[in-house]
C-alpha cells in the first residue's frame, strides 16, 4: 500500500513538474502587434508607453523591489528588446524603470532607478536571439541606475 502511495505522489509531482516551463513564453508579435502588447505580456506593473517617429520611450512603475530586482529588471529589459526588434516602425527604443525609494521625509516616492537606451544602429546591430545571454549593461547605447539599486 505504501509503494502505491509513493507511486502516486511520484507521478503527481512528475506530472506537475512538466507543467511548468521555465523558458518565459514568446510574445506573437506580428503586424498588429503594438509596443504595449508586447510589454504588458512581459511585466505586470503599471507601465506607460510613449511613441513618436520610431523612437519609442516605455516607463515602467516596479512598486516591489527587493533584493534581486536589478537582474529581474535587466531580464525583463531584455525580453522586451528582443521583442521589440521584431516591429520594424520601432527604431531608437529605451526603458526607464522606477520604484519607491525612501525620500527626506520617510515618504517613498517613486524615482528613477535604471535607464536603457538603445540608438537605431545599436539596436540594429545586436543579435536579439538570445537575449537571455546579453550583457545589457554594456551592449546598451546609454545606461544609468540609481545607487539605490545594488545588485
Amino acid at each position: 500500500m505504501k509503494k502505491l502511495l509513493y507511486i502516486l505522489v511520484l507521478f503527481t509531482l512528475l506530472l506537475s513538474a512538466c507543467g511548468k516551463n521555465a523558458e518565459p513564453k514568446e510574445v506573437a508579435v506580428d503586424q498588429d502587434t503594438s509596443v504595449k502588447d508586447i510589454v504588458g505580456a512581459i511585466v505586470k506593473n503599471k507601465f506607460t508607453v510613449e511613441e513618436t517617429d520610431g523612437i519609442v520611450t516605455i516607463s515602467i512603475q516596479d512598486t516591489d523591489v527587493r533584493e534581486g530586482s536589478k537582474n529581474q529588471m535587466l531580464k525583463d529589459s531584455g525580453r522586451i528588446f528582443a521583442e521589440l526588434s521584431k516591429l520594424k516602425s520601432v527604431k531608437t527604443p529605451s526603458i526607464i524603470w522606477f520604484a519607491p525609494l525612501t525620500g527626506a521625509n520617510n515618504n517613498e516616492e517613486m524615482t528613477e532607478v535604471l535607464s536603457v537606451y538603445f540608438d537605431e544602429e545599436d539596436f540594429r546591430t545586436v543579435n536579439w536571439a538570445d537575449y537571455a545571454q546579453l550583457n545589457i549593461e554594456s551592449i546598451a547605447t546609454k545606461y544609468r541606475e540609481n545607487p539605490a539599486l545594488g545588485d
